[in-house]
């Protein structure tokens, strides 16, 4: 949760861009009424208990919870309008996280024009 709180400017600066920062878990949306408040309005915290859309990216670690429940893989992926994955990093280990502040310099590079 500390983590998507850290997020705000890239969820802002993607909203300015209309994409949207999206969470996705596979706690319960009842579980996870903490988070929304917490990451307010820019961001989709999206619940997915059966772990489908964690499984399609193969961001699943069955039995990885502390009481060997199925969870995700901590992973942070930019997809472009037209589906294709422009960037992504994916956790080897629970404190892998890349710095907020790399994440935004890649979504505003986004916007930037192509030479």
């Amino acid at each position: 949760m500390a983590e998507l709180g850290q997020l705000r400017g890239v969820a802002a600066e993607l909203r300015r861009q209309g994409g949207w920062l999206m969470a996705i878990s596979v706690d319960r949306p009842a579980d996870l009424r903490k988070v929304v408040e917490l990451v307010g309005p820019d961001t989709l915290v999206l619940s997915d208990p059966e772990a489908k859309v964690i499984r399609d990216y193969g961001l699943l670690h069955e039995q990885g919870g502390l009481d060997g429940e199925d969870i995700a893989i901590p992973a942070h992926i930019l997809i472009a309008r037209d589906g294709r994955i422009i960037w992504k990093h994916v956790a080897q280990r629970i404190q892998d996280r890349p710095d907020p502040a790399d994440v935004l310099t890649r979504v505003q590079a986004l916007s930037e024009p192509r030479s």
